[in-house]
């Protein structure tokens, strides 16, 4: 009889208070885990901006030994962006400079919002470049009405790593001559 007893209770299973544990459990550690998981996404994105700035640092070090002068037209110097869901816009703010110098022979300078800016053919192009430009202005140009020097560049990338265009948080990495990276704006 002891037998019989035993191996119906070994065949029991699980209570209802185990298994809300269980489900309790589960749902900390998703509370936990999902909003880390989306901060590693957005980390790993940001990748682009490095990866954009990297080839216009290349670019413009490619002219410089070319014409002995750095350029803000993104068409002189050859860079431009490709892909699909690109979240990052590349490129100068060259908007505020009053004169661009150019060196004997090297290729006129234009300074215009198509050629001082790459957006890739898939970045989102409603929002970022009307309500981001004056953020990417103020970290990538002199004063306005002074001289841009052809001795020196500061490329900027912006945009947002977490793919979400309205939101508050703009990513803004720059690059100098020197390859010095910064990131001055963080939007994670």
């Amino acid at each position: 009889m002891n037998l019989a007893k035993a191996v119906r209770k070994s065949q029991a299973g699980f209570s209802l208070i185990e298994l809300m544990v269980v489900v309790a459990i589960i749902g900390i550690l998703a509370a936990i885990g999902i909003p880390q998981y989306a901060k590693f996404q957005a980390r790993a994105r940001q990748s682009e901006a490095k990866g954009s700035l990297s080839a216009l640092y290349s670019a413009e070090q490619s002219f410089f030994g070319e014409w002995n002068g750095y350029s803000v037209d993104l068409k002189n110097v050859g860079f431009g962006m490709q892909g699909t869901n690109l979240r990052y816009n590349t490129g100068f703010a060259a908007a505020a400079c009053a004169s661009l110098p150019t060196n004997p022979g090297a290729p006129a300078e234009l300074n215009t919002v198509a050629n001082t800016l790459a957006n890739g053919a898939n970045v989102n192009t409603t929002a970022p470049i009307a309500s981001w430009s004056p953020l990417f202005l103020t970290i990538a140009t002199p004063a306005a009405g002074t001289a841009c020097s052809n001795i020196a560049f500061t490329g900027a990338s912006f945009g947002s790593p977490k793919n979400n265009f309205d939101d508050a948080n703009h990513d803004i990495w720059t690059i100098t001559q020197t390859k010095q990276f910064a990131n001055p704006l963080v939007g994670l």
